[in-house]
Parts: structure tokens; sequence; C-alpha cells
């Protein structure tokens, strides 16, 4: 599954990206991430589900994010304010993955 994350905004006004294929990632790494995409349900969210209508609060994240596969594509824009809660588990890996892919390019 190709994969790929952007995040922005908090009170640092972060910016980070993360793109990767999970035939490329570490087993567990893969293993983990298509858990979390298969339990999140992402596939069945519609844009006009999670599209922010205001800012949001100061401190707010912004993501971007698309999914590819064989059988299935998916690309939603939406905020912490507007992520259903099963999205968020697969959110925290994907911050946490964009922060140390960041930290290794630099």
């Amino acid at each position: 599954m190709r994969i790929d994350f952007e995040f922005s905004g908090g009170y640092a006004n972060l910016r980070y990206g993360y793109h990767a294929n999970t035939d490329e990632l570490p087993e567990d790494v893969a293993r983990e991430l298509l858990s979390l995409v298969e339990s999140s349900g992402i596939f069945k969210i519609q844009q006009s589900e999670v599209a922010p209508t205001s800012a949001g609060p100061p401190d707010v994240f912004f993501y971007r994010l698309s999914l590819y596969d064989a059988k299935r594509r998916i690309s939603l824009s939406f905020n912490d304010v507007t992520a259903p809660a099963a999205l968020h588990p697969l959110l925290a890996l994907l911050r946490k993955l964009a922060m140390e892919q960041a930290g290794k390019e630099r």
C-alpha cells in the first residue's frame, strides 16, 4: 500500500510529511500500519464527513492522507476536530513516523 501523509499546525506550526510503500517498510511497521488502516475504516469515510468547516482551535493539526493499493484508493483532508475517533491511532503512528523520517533527512 502506498501512503502519502502530511500534517501541519499546532502551537508550533509544525509541518511534516511521510511517504512510504508498505512493501518497502520493515515488516513490523508495515503490519502495524496495515492493521490500523483496516481497523480505522478509512475506506468507508467520505470527504464530506470530515471536511473542516472552520479553522478550529489554534492548536489543531490539519491532515492530508492518501492511501492506494491494487483495489482501493482514498484521499482525505481533515483536522483533529473532524477526524473520526477510529482514525486517531493511525494518525498517531503516522505523525510519529513522519517526525522520525524528517529527523533522518536532516
